[in-house]
């Protein structure tokens, strides 16, 4: 029975309906990879019901292997997850409820984690920009200790900058 039940939804759901479904956004086929702290996209979605890849994990599969992961699911519970979330009508199996109000409880948690982290990232770099704006005032002026410590704050952000594109 449940043989079936896969092979209909691997049939029918598109991975990229299926990861989007779940809160994850999904651009030119690649997404943040919800199974490792991402900073880089480094999951691939294939188009259709071809399934994913994650380049860092190294793991993939089908929209049922996704899910199972995503939830901690065996594949059987995986399915009837998919089938009562998109509403196929293959089973008459219900997710367990609280399963799914932790993990979206999780999510959530994740999002307004990475959301305050890209904001102070663009908080600096506009600081890092203005600075560099600023004319620079000749030595002999009242300006240039002000200026100097502008400068000190510009290499801390420099630092910030090459620390969050080279090391995360």
């Amino acid at each position: 029975m449940y043989g079936d039940i896969f092979s209909r939804i691997k049939e029918i759901l598109p991975m990229q309906a299926v990861a989007e479904r779940y809160g994850f956004e999904v651009k030119r086929g690649v997404m943040l990879c919800p199974f490792h702290d991402d900073r880089k996209p480094s999951l691939k979605v294939y188009p259709g019901s071809r399934g994913w890849y994650c380049w860092v994990c190294n793991e993939g599969g089908t929209v049922i292997d996704f899910v199972s992961k995503l939830f901690h699911l065996n594949a059987r519970q995986a399915a009837i997850r998919l089938d009562n979330d998109f509403r196929l009508g293959l089973s008459t199996e219900k997710p367990d409820r609280r399963e799914v109000d932790r993990w979206v409880r999780e999510q959530r948690e994740k999002q307004a984690t990475l959301d305050a982290y890209r904001a102070e990232y663009d908080a600096n770099c506009r600081e890092a920009y203005l600075i560099r704006s600023m004319p620079k005032p000749p030595p002999e002026s009242p300006l240039w200790g002000e200026y100097a410590a502008l400068l000190g704050r510009l290499d801390y952000l420099d630092y910030y900058y090459f620390d969050f594109n080279h090391w995360r």
